[in-house]
């Protein structure tokens, strides 16, 4: 009962969060946000194109999810070589597998949403209309290529360490959890202060990896729901 309890409390996470989200769209308070970093006098995004927000925060952070990523590559092909490396196989798998789950859901709706950018709706100067994740979509509209968020989701996806270390009682399993969403939050203000994205772009990116992680946890670890696998050791 009490490990039914922790799973349900870690679905409801998503539950919460996806509802923040849509709260946040249909609130106003994503457009509020989004107002405080667009000078409406010059109809510019001001932080759009500095180097720390474009090119160490965007472009560096993307190539730390790949540094990763690849570093994780190379762990699992030497698992199959280096004996002491074989029972951290199937972790490993795990994070390579519930990352990139997570990744590809966020970029297959990014390619068939009709969410754009902030910096392309017309409240904000372009020439594209604010639509929300329920609203009615015009007729003849584009693909927008904003939602979820993209950036945000790569830093979110890590957080699939945490799912690992919790299987394994691992005592230091909540710096899997701390870690990931400093990463998530940091690329998430980014693109947000840039005009990139609206808070509830980032705040789906989130829960699109989070279930990833705990629906393939499930899968690889399938006693995450009989044995004890939340007491700290």
């Amino acid at each position: 009962m009490k490990n039914n309890k922790q799973f349900l409390i870690h679905l409801a996470v998503a539950f919460f969060v996806g509802s923040l989200a849509i709260l946040s769209e249909y609130s106003g308070l994503d457009v509020l946000i989004e107002s405080c970093f667009f000078n409406s006098q010059a109809g510019i995004w001001p932080y759009k194109s500095l180097f720390i927000t474009n090119e160490i925060l965007h472009t560096g952070g993307r190539d730390l999810i790949v540094l990763l990523a690849a570093f994780n590559i190379i762990a699992i092909i030497m698992s199959f070589f280096v004996k002491s490396m074989r029972p951290y196989r199937k972790h490993l798998l795990f994070v390579l597998i519930a990352s990139a789950t997570g990744l590809l859901i966020v970029n297959i709706l990014k390619n068939t949403t009709h969410i754009y950018t902030p910096w392309s709706l017309n409240i904000f100067g372009g020439d594209k209309p604010y639509i929300r994740i329920f609203d009615a979509v015009p007729f003849g509209s584009s693909v927008g290529h904003a939602f979820p968020g993209g950036h945000s989701s790569g830093g979110f996806a890590v957080i699939s360490v945490y799912f690992v270390l919790l299987a394994m009682n691992n005592k230091y399993q909540y710096y899997g959890l701390v870690i990931p969403l400093i990463l998530g939050i940091c690329f998430s203000i980014t693109q947000e202060i840039k005009g990139a994205h609206f808070l509830s772009h980032d705040l789906f990116s989130f829960v699109i990896c989070w279930v990833s992680s705990l629906v393939w946890s499930i899968i690889f670890y399938p006693g995450f729901l009989r044995k004890k696998i939340y007491r700290q050791t």
